[in-house]
């Protein structure tokens, strides 16, 4: 499975010597959300795109992908858990 790389965020966070968590503590948001956004999973909204530009100090546009320079990029599967190893309601019989 195969998906495209519409931002540029993790090329730009790696430019500029920062981190995931870095980026993550200045938005307050959760770091597996910047790792979404960095491995092109989830992408920003607009005015967060911009907040980002303002972190890195770079313009929003910096921070997209040109048409022209759109890949796809391989995507590994989860591995889902499968009915034995999840919980089970255990009833009690009486």
């Amino acid at each position: 499975m195969t998906r495209m790389t519409y931002n540029r965020i993790k090329e730009i966070l790696a430019k500029k010597g920062k981190k995931n968590i870095d980026l993550a503590n200045y938005m307050k948001v959760d770091p597996q959300t910047v790792s979404g956004w960095c491995r092109n999973i989830n992408q920003p909204k607009y005015p967060t795109l911009f907040k980002i530009s303002d972190f890195l100090e770079v313009e929003a546009g910096d921070l997209l992908t040109l048409k022209k320079d759109l890949r796809d990029v391989e995507v590994k599967k989860d591995k889902k858990k499968s009915p034995t190893n999840t919980k089970k309601k255990q009833i009690k019989r009486k």
